[in-house]
This record gives C-alpha cells, sequence and structure tokens, in this order.
C-alpha cells in the first residue's frame, strides 16, 4: 500500500499532524483547546500537503520523458 514516496509522506505526516493536535490540545490548559485544535490541524495538513506536493511535483518531473 506505501509503496510510493508520495504515499509514505502522506501516511507520515498524517500521523504527525495526528499526534502533534493531540498534544497541543493536551497541553493546552487556558481554556484554548477548540482555537489549539484549529491551528494544530491547520498547520499540520498545511505541511503535509506541501511535503506531499513536493514530492509527487517530483516525481512527476524524474518519470517525464
Amino acid at each position: 500500500m506505501l509503496k510510493t514516496p508520495v504515499r509514505k509522506n502522506l501516511a507520515i505526516g498524517l500521523v504527525i499532524t495526528t499526534f502533534m493536535t493531540t498534544l497541543m490540545v493536551v497541553m493546552a490548559d487556558d481554556g484554548s483547546k477548540m482555537e489549539e485544535f484549529r491551528m494544530s490541524l491547520m498547520v499540520g495538513f498545511l505541511i503535509t500537503g506541501a511535503v506531499t506536493g513536493g514530492t509527487w511535483l517530483l516525481q512527476r518531473k524524474r518519470s517525464a520523458p
């Protein structure tokens, strides 16, 4: 299932995003858990998307004739 670098990066990014979001929500003790949740998800998905998209573009350039 995870044979291509794009899929591996996507899977790793989603795991890291889930872990980071959980950690940030647990650490938020000032009542801003929902804002921390949104911010962590947004940052995690942006980074995951950027890395996965970059890997996908590199794969396309290498496989182009």
